[in-house]
């Protein structure tokens, strides 16, 4: 009986996270496109632009296959993973991120391959991992905000700047002392509960993962640079080029709340892009093409492979382990 009651508890909770997460997909693509404006969509997709969509969606392999590798490098020495279920891990964590706030629900997706056992170790090794990209993105768009100060209004420029170099420092800070930081969550009364032991990240490890987020970072700059040149956006390189290190900077640090985070995407892009000459309608489409490309299609497989598999939703030690 209480066999049958997990199963049922698990059915229910997939269907939920099925239903939800279509809803706020369908939701997101109605407040995209409406009915008058299909005939503008089906005109980008002409056979060179098609094929730069197309080129955009084969990096998104890539995109996804360097973040399974930072995050089978990251939680190797906690418990090894195949590469397979490693990939599994990731876009379910893409579909259950769509529920939550900034996205941060994923490590509830990723860690459900692992042993319950080792699944706060997991959530805690996946915000580290997180932290590592969010670094890369800050350097890069800081970088870019300093060669392309004239994309952004004088008055907010230094505020910004200011502000994101505060975040980097805090991000940084964490990094060099996540050892200890790790140790003294350890001790905090509504986190001993889970087991935390032996839970220690090299300097190496974190320069490798650092490095890897900065290439990572560089292939979804490719890929939106390629979806404005499909959706007719045109100008100089050199000023796109500054305006994605910038746009990538804001939607790295502002927080995004779901449902909303298609417009947020567009209304930053139509700020900085709209000096190029193209209109809103091109820098939407852009804008939602990159979402769907790297989080839609992600979240639909995550969601087969979150129905496939059988998961305990729990971080209980085995009693065995624990003897």
């Amino acid at each position: 009986m209480a066999a049958s009651t997990k199963n049922i508890t698990s059915i229910l909770i997939k269907a939920f996270i099925g239903i939800a997460c279509l809803g706020l997909l369908a939701q997101r693509l109605y407040q995209s496109y409406s009915a008058e404006n299909m005939a503008s969509v089906i005109t980008i997709f002409n056979k060179h632009n098609t094929l730069l969509i197309v080129l955009a969606g084969v990096l998104m392999f890539l995109n996804w296959g360097i973040e399974v590798y930072k995050w089978g490098l990251i939680t190797q020495p906690m418990e090894i993973i195949p590469k397979g279920k490693l990939w599994q891990s990731v876009w379910m964590g893409v579909c259950i991120g769509n529920l939550t706030p900034g996205r941060l629900g994923e490590f509830a997706g990723r860690v459900l391959v692992f042993k319950p056992e080792n699944r706060a170790k997991g959530t805690a090794l996946h915000f580290v991992n997180g932290v590592t990209q969010l670094v890369a993105n800050i350097v890069v768009g800081c970088a870019g905000l300093l060669g392309f100060s004239s994309l952004i209004d004088k008055s907010y420029f230094t505020l910004m700047l200011i502000a994101e170099i505060i975040i980097l420092i805090a991000f940084i800070l964490f990094l060099v002392r996540i050892n200890k930081i790790v140790k003294w969550l350890q001790n905090l009364s509504f986190l001993k509960k889970y087991d935390f032991t032996h839970l220690e990240i090299e300097g190496k490890l974190l320069l490798r993962l650092l490095f890897l987020s900065t290439i990572r970072y560089f292939v979804f700059f490719i890929q939106f640079y390629l979806l404005l040149i499909a959706c007719g956006v045109h100008g100089n390189t050199y000023h796109i080029f500054g305006a994605i290190a910038i746009m990538y900077l804001l939607l790295s640090t502002i927080p995004m709340i779901s449902v909303i985070e298609v417009a947020i995407r567009a209304f930053i892009i139509v700020l900085l892009f709209g000096s190029f000459g193209s209109n809103d309608w091109e820098l939407s489409v852009a804008s939602t093409l990159l979402w769907v490309i790297n989080i839609v299609l992600p979240s639909v497989v995550g969601y087969v492979f979150l129905v496939r598999n059988k998961f305990t939703f729990g971080t209980k030690q085995r009693k065995h382990d624990l003897a």
